[in-house]
C-alpha cells in the first residue's frame, strides 16, 4: 500500500469522507453539511502536508488521515499527534488501509519526537471503537450531553 500526501485534487474525496464520518457518528442534521471552514481546514492541511491518502487499485482515493500537532484538547497535556479524522471508503474497509494509516501516524509522531497519538471517537461509532481497541488505543475520558429538555 502506498501512502501519499493529499493534493487539491483530493478535496472532493476529503469532503465526502467528512460527511460520511459525520453521518456514521449520528450527528444532528445541522452538523452534517461540509462548511466553508471545513474546506479551508482541508486546504490548510493539504498545504501543510498533514493529510495522507491511500489510493485503491484503480488509482482513486480510498482512505485518508488528517493529522495535526496544534490541536488543543482539554485534559490532554503536552505534545501529541492529533488524528483529526481517519476515513476509509466503505467499499475498501477491512483491507488494512486504516491500520496502514495508523502505522504511518506512529512513524510521523516518532519523527516529530512525540510519544502519543490521540483521537476522539463518537460513542455511536461502534466499528471505530472496536478498530481502535484492536490497535491498543484506550479511552481517556467520556463527555455526556443532554439535548431537548
Amino acid at each position: 500500500m502506498i501512502i501519499r500526501y493529499a493534493g487539491e485534487i483530493d478535496l472532493e474525496f476529503l469532503e465526502k469522507g467528512l460527511l460520511d464520518v459525520r453521518t456514521i457518528e449520528k450527528r444532528p442534521a445541522s452538523d452534517l453539511p461540509v462548511s466553508e471552514e471545513d474546506t479551508e481546514s482541508f486546504l490548510k492541511g493539504i498545504e501543510q502536508r498533514e493529510i495522507r491518502v491511500i489510493d485503491d487499485e484503480n488509482g482513486q482515493p480510498a482512505a485518508f488521515m488528517y493529522h495535526r500537532t496544534d490541536f488543543p484538547i482539554p485534559y490532554v497535556h503536552g505534545d501529541f499527534l492529533w488524528i483529526d479524522i481517519l476515513y476509509v471508503r466503505e467499499d475498501c474497509r477491512g483491507r488494512g488501509m486504516g491500520t496502514a494509516l495508523y502505522r504511518d501516524a506512529l512513524r510521523i509522531a516518532g519523527e516529530k519526537g512525540l510519544d502519543r497519538v490521540v483521537i476522539d471517537i463518537f460513542d455511536a461509532n461502534d466499528r471505530s471503537k472496536k478498530f481502535h481497541g484492536d490497535l491498543d488505543f484506550k479511552p481517556f475520558y467520556t463527555i455526556y450531553i443532554k439535548e431537548r429538555w
